[in-house]
């Protein structure tokens, strides 16, 4: 969702490191590369590497969200380029399509339906459903269940190196749209890396 379908890294960033300094840390841009995509678990575990284990990650939680949500209360998220063109013609040719977020559902659905593309998707597959986040595959094999399509037979669309990493342990196919992490090593092994979206179209096609 968050850098894929919805412009909100940048907010996540900016906001990750005004909590971190907030809360007496400092978190640079390469420290925040290793948060993307993780569900609420995963996320403390990284903390407590980075910070050590009196980090108060729980803190850094509800200090971002609420943060997160100021903004978006006043400012919207707008969509990525060719999110819409993409879930229509997935929509048109009867292609099934679930979210695979780290998001927790509350906040998924939100931002979702505020971004007016929630109607395009057969079902959320959040953070608080499962115990680990990007880079462990479970996200996205839970997701695949939803959908009823065995993981083989699964595209995986995603902006991270932890996304790109998931994808491929849970046997799907992954495809990068990269944001603001730069493509590393791993992400150039997905099947497609593409600019936006729609591009996607032709290669389906």
């Amino acid at each position: 969702m968050d850098g894929l379908l919805l412009d909100s890294e940048k907010i996540n960033r900016e906001k990750w490191i005004e909590t971190a300094k907030l809360l007496g840390y400092e978190m640079t841009y390469e420290q925040w590369f290793g948060l993307l995509g993780t569900n609420e678990e995963s996320e403390k575990q990284y903390l407590y590497k980075l910070y050590g284990n009196d980090c108060p990650a729980e803190e850094f939680r509800s200090v971002r969200m609420k943060l997160i949500g100021e903004y978006a209360e006043e400012y919207g998220i707008p969509v990525k380029k060719g999110v819409k063109e993409l879930l229509e013609f997935f929509k048109e040719n009867g292609i099934p399509c679930v979210v695979a977020t780290s998001s927790v559902r509350s906040r998924a659905e939100k931002f979702l339906k505020r971004a007016d593309i929630l109607h395009y998707f057969d079902a959320l597959t959040c953070g608080d459903e499962v115990k680990l986040g990007k880079p462990d595959p479970e996200l996205f094999e839970t997701a695949a269940r939803k959908a009823d399509v065995k993981p083989e037979n699964c595209v995986v669309f995603e902006d991270s190196e932890n996304g790109i990493i998931a994808a491929a342990t849970a046997g799907m196919t992954p495809i990068c749209i990269p944001d603001l992490q730069p493509p590393t090593e791993t992400v150039k092994k997905a099947a497609i890396i593409a600019n936006s979206l729609d591009e996607i179209i032709k290669h389906i096609k």
